[in-house]
Parts: structure tokens; C-alpha cells; sequence
């Protein structure tokens, strides 16, 4: 499954959960304080420091959180293709500034983050993943720049000229 294909199914997962898409680089505003669930992939300027390795990044904003967060991350990663059965699945307790969460590793290498967020009334959740990590372990490839994008088309061909 390439990238893009990856992109689209937990597009569609997330729009069976209620979410509204964002278009890349999109935000709601910090005052809307009701029920609120966005999703969409963004691209990230400069290189990660969270660990996650490539530019791309899948985010899932849930205000309030439902009681079964942690439950619908892991079922968008089956939506997204990931055979959880055939891989190692771990969390990784942490707090910072913005609240309690969990790195979460696959195979040992970070997928993604889980957060809880103070909200205005309870808890938001907010989620993340790696795209390029997902990719890499649904193509079973090393190198980012050998991922499939779309078709015939690689990651590397299509930032080729772009520093990456």
C-alpha cells in the first residue's frame, strides 16, 4: 500500500468516527469550546524532534476524549493497514507541559504519540503518527526515500531537489 493509499484510509476511518478533515497546515481555532474531532495528514517544516522519523505527520484532535480513545488510535491503525497480530505494539508512559501520554513504538522504533489534553470541559486527545514510519513498516522498507508515494512514484522522486 503507498503512502497516499495510507493517507486516504485513515481519512476515511476518522470521517466514520465523526471527524471533521483538515486540509494541510489546517487548525481550529483555540475558543471553540464544543464537541470537536478533527483529522488530517500535515507536512512538518524542519526535522522532527519528537523522534518520529520523515516530514509527514497523521493528527487526530478529540474534544471532549472519548472514554475508548486509545482504542480508536489502535483501530485506525488497522484501518490504515497495520496487522497488529504480525508486530510489537508499545507504550511508553510520559508527561509533559501539555499533559500525560504515551509515545507509542512499533517495533521497537516510535509511530506515534498519544496525549491527553486539559480541555475546557475535561480531557481533549490528541494523536499523531508517523506516516513515513507506518509506510516503512506496510512496505517493508529501510529507506524513506524508496517508499511508494502514489503508483510509481517514491518519496524520494517526489522531494528529490527539495533537501530531504
Amino acid at each position: 500500500m503507498d503512502l497516499q493509499d495510507i493517507i486516504f484510509k485513515l481519512d476515511r476511518y476518522w470521517t466514520r468516527q465523526g471527524c471533521a478533515l483538515l486540509p494541510p497546515g489546517g487548525a481550529a481555532g483555540p475558543n471553540f469550546a464544543g464537541p470537536l474531532c478533527l483529522a488530517g495528514a500535515a507536512c512538518r517544516k524542519g526535522l522532527p524532534s519528537d523522534g518520529l522519523a520523515g516530514l509527514y505527520r497523521y493528527r487526530v484532535l478529540l474534544r471532549p476524549a472519548p472514554a475508548a480513545a486509545r482504542k480508536l488510535f489502535l483501530d485506525c491503525l488497522r484501518a490504515a493497514g497495520l496487522d497488529r497480530a504480525e508486530h510489537d505494539l508499545r507504550w511508553l508512559a510520559f508527561e509533559d507541559g501539555r499533559g500525560p501520554g504515551w509515545v507509542v513504538l512499533l517495533d521497537g522504533s516510535p509511530l506515534g504519540r498519544f496525549t491527553y489534553l486539559p480541555a475546557v470541559k475535561g480531557f481533549a486527545a490528541e494523536m499523531e503518527l508517523g506516516l513515513e514510519r507506518l509506510a516503512l513498516v506496510s512496505q517493508k522498507k529501510r529507506a524513506i526515500s524508496e517508499l511508494a508515494w502514489s503508483g510509481k512514484l517514491t518519496y524520494g522522486e517526489l522531494h528529490e531537489g527539495a533537501g530531504s
